[in-house]
């Protein structure tokens, strides 16, 4: 006898997710907002989305923006632990009344395939829930799931802190596959196809969404994937890709590394939230870009930076290098996805722009597993406007 559909996921560390989305008539372009962690020294950003959306549902009011975490620091000073507990209860609160009041509907278990189209990129990605027991974010991990950079643990406390009693699970993280043939999409794209030439019955592929996305960041579509068969078929194509696999590394984390690290952290102390949602992306897709993130030091002398690294920001040595004489000169460190940003950051007095060119993604999956990880902070997929909104979303249980 074969294996069944749940034994092939459990194979490849998956679950079907019962997603959950917004109900009819919300207005899905105020509703759908950018990760969290971009724009972290635009607070003009924010400012301007909070503004956009008001007093209508958003997952806006879902986050806690990098941007305000910073400012807030700032600001509350002792009182800071003060700002932040009410900040999170303030978060949990929303996701329970997004709940409750039937903002979010279960649409059932189902994966969604997803068309990004932004400024810089056309990604198709495929959502999932993957299982946090076959995830390890530590250096040297040789489990399915690995992170593609250290795990910075100052970095997962306030993660960690918001995830704890969560009621909802709403994804950013893209986990990246090695499929230099593309089998996955492939099929994924002719079950989209297939949708249309259905002449009766219920179309079992749907299209969820379809919509513009806020501040000129181009234009979501979503198709819902509920059929077994499909379903199965998909979970052929990765097994036949994990049996090929190079160490038994079939997924490497793209971006949120720490988002997914965090969770996992949470789901070891309190037993909720096996099961991640995930944006599952093709490393060769021909619309997934990579860039660098560069670095932005704050409050630095530059004469006496370049004394004592050696380093000149406009000819900086090679990433790897570069971040471990950043960590021994003990300096202020913001990373920024946009060169552009970065540069124009870099002219304020006091601040150093220090950027890269490109990112070499061919090797990635091998250097993870020659290096256990990259330095925190490698690399980014797109340009900020081009990075997951938050949408979908499951509950943590």
């Amino acid at each position: 006898m074969g294996k069944s559909l749940s034994e092939k996921l459990n194979e490849v560390g998956l679950k079907i997710p019962h997603i959950l989305f917004p109900k009819e008539g919300i207005n899905l372009t105020k509703f759908a907002c950018i990760a969290t962690d971009q724009y972290t020294q635009d607070l003009s950003y924010w400012e301007r989305v909070k503004k956009f959306v008001g007093d209508e549902p958003s997952t806006y009011n879902l986050i806690y923006p990098e941007a305000y975490l910073e400012r807030d620091l700032i600001s509350s000073g002792n009182n800071f632990e003060d700002v932040l507990n009410k900040k999170i209860a303030s978060i949990n609160e929303n996701m329970d009344k997004y709940l409750s009041s039937g903002i979010y509907e279960d649409i059932g278990e189902c994966f969604i395939f997803v068309e990004r189209k932004a400024r810089t990129v056309n990604r198709r990605g495929l959502i999932v829930a993957i299982d946090l027991e076959k995830y390890d974010y530590n250096e040297g991990a040789k489990s399915l799931i690995r992170a593609t950079e250290r795990t910075v643990k100052e970095r997962l406390v306030v993660r960690k802190q918001i995830r704890e009693k969560a009621s909802l699970d709403i994804p950013h993280i893209l986990v990246l596959i090695n499929d230099p043939d593309d089998k996955l999409f492939k099929k994924v794209e002719s079950i989209k196809f297939s949708t249309f030439f259905r002449m009766t019955g219920e179309s079992k592929n749907d299209i969820l969404y379809d919509f513009d996305l806020m501040e000129d960041s181009g234009y979501i579509k979503g198709y819902r994937i509920a059929d077994k068969n499909d379903i199965e078929e998909l979970a052929d194509i990765l097994l036949d890709l994990k049996n090929n696999s190079n160490d038994g590394m079939l997924y490497a984390v793209g971006d949120g590394n720490h988002s997914l690290a965090s969770a996992k952290d949470i789901y070891e102390k309190t037993g909720r939230g096996r099961f991640a949602l995930v944006e599952l992306v093709n490393i060769h897709d021909d619309g997934l870009a990579f860039y660098p993130i560069h670095r932005l030091l704050i409050n630095v002398d530059r004469k006496d930076f370049i004394s004592k690294t050696g380093v000149d920001p406009d000819n900086p040595p090679p990433l790897q290098d570069l971040q471990k004489i950043l960590d021994d000169y003990g300096c202020k460190i913001d990373y920024i996805h946009g060169k552009e940003e970065c540069i124009n950051l870099g002219k304020k007095e006091g601040n150093i722009a220090i950027t890269y060119d490109k990112f070499s993604y061919e090797t990635l999956f091998d250097d993870v597993i020659k290096h256990g990880s990259l330095c925190r902070k490698s690399f980014s997929m797109g340009e900020a406007k081009d990075k997951r909104f938050y949408l979908e979303a499951q509950k943590i249980i």
